[in-house]
């Protein structure tokens, strides 16, 4: 007699328990797609502050730095035996060697932006009218920041095995007396850096005397620029921003080159403004004896624009640094102090900060220290 045996029969889901699976899974994926949008835009966030700092930093540590050494000029301490230049202060981007050896009394000098507190659209940029420096055009420099020059020789010194390139800029230096010399593309040995046999000589006690080291020398013009890659040329120099080019605001500077030219070298993006204010030593006003300066090395007051370039001894440097690409429904309606510069709202949607910084004038305060 055959078994019959009973198969279980299988049920398929109804249309009603489809439809709520569904409704379920589209739930848990929309969650999970907001969890990854958020997370997204959260780390976007991130990597924009995180540029920000570092290039906010970035630029205020390159402004101190540079700071720190104007005015280091070798051995030299005593400018006594330099003429002053007749116009002051100097034109910075006259070359000629006159030109660039008496320039020397001034390590620091600026040219200040205005920031108009009630209204961005009138900031006005620093006025660079009294000087030949043809790639600081008006299209060139955004409105508020200021120009800052700052003249050094090199940390390092040539040796004897070097060579002085061709047409670029050396400084020889002993305690009083200095000289700025054109290379001529030869080892530097006992010679200058034009070649010629030197005739400043240490005087460390060493039979015979060696020649004081040779360094070259750096002008350095700091500004910002209203786009980080300019496509234009003025006067030889390329870099320059124009109409078209793109609106990230960029520290920048000029550096004295070959054959007494100036090269643009972009440094830091997202930087809107940087402004310096300058301890400067006044008092007292009698030279004394032994610095052969007036002053005691001490700072007597802060100005954005001194009297007399040779006094400053300090500095406070601000940087307002933004972001370089803006967030989406952020506002920014916030006011920065920039020292005593108030810079108001800007109302766009990049997210910014201030960086600060106190420097001391090390080459310039020296020479005024009273022993």
């Amino acid at each position: 007699m055959r078994s019959t045996v009973s198969l279980g029969r299988q049920s398929g889901l109804s249309l009603i328990e489809l439809m709520i699976a569904s409704a379920i899974g589209l739930l848990l994926l929309t969650g999970l797609s907001m969890i990854f949008v958020s997370s997204s835009e959260t780390n976007r966030e991130m990597q924009k502050t995180s540029q920000q700092i570092e290039n906010g930093r970035y630029a205020i540590d390159i402004l101190s730095q540079n700071l720190r050494l104007a005015g280091f000029y070798g051995h030299l301490h005593d400018l006594a035996t330099i003429t002053p230049p007749v116009t002051i202060p100097p034109d910075p981007c006259d070359v000629t060697v006159p030109a660039l050896t008496s320039a020397m009394w001034f390590p620091v000098q600026a040219y200040p932006g205005t920031i108009d507190a009630a209204n961005p659209a009138d900031d006005a940029a620093a006025d660079v009218s009294t000087t030949t420096c043809a790639a600081l055009t008006a299209a060139n420099l955004k409105p508020g920041s200021d120009v800052l020059v700052i003249r050094r020789a090199d940390t390092n010194a040539l040796a004897a095995t070097d060579v002085a390139i061709s047409n670029v800029f050396y400084i020889q230096a002993g305690a009083s007396s200095a000289e700025i010399q054109v290379g001529n593309g030869a080892a530097i040995g006992t010679n200058k850096a034009n070649g010629n046999p030197s005739t400043l000589y240490l005087t460390n006690g060493a039979i015979p005397a060696p020649p004081v080291p040779i360094r070259k020398y750096h002008v350095h013009i700091y500004f910002v620029a209203p786009c980080s890659i300019g496509t234009a040329t003025v006067s030889g120099v390329a870099g320059v921003c124009q109409t078209g080019d793109d609106s990230i605001p960029t520290l920048k500077r000029l550096e004295l080159s070959v054959s007494g030219a100036f090269v643009i070298v972009p440094l830091v993006e997202g930087i809107d403004h940087f402004k310096i204010e300058y301890g400067v030593d006044t008092i007292p006003t009698t030279v004394n004896l032994a610095t052969g300066s007036t002053g005691d090395a001490a700072v007597d007051l802060y100005t954005t624009a001194p009297a007399d370039w040779r006094e400053a001894i300090a500095a406070k440097v601000y940087v307002l640094a933004r972001n370089t690409v803006a967030t989406r429904g952020f506002k920014d309606d916030k006011t920065y102090l920039l020292g005593t510069t108030a810079v108001p709202a800007r109302n766009d949607e990049f997210k910014r900060h201030v960086y600060a910084a106190a420097v001391r004038l090390t080459n310039p305060a020296g020479r005024r220290e009273i022993p």
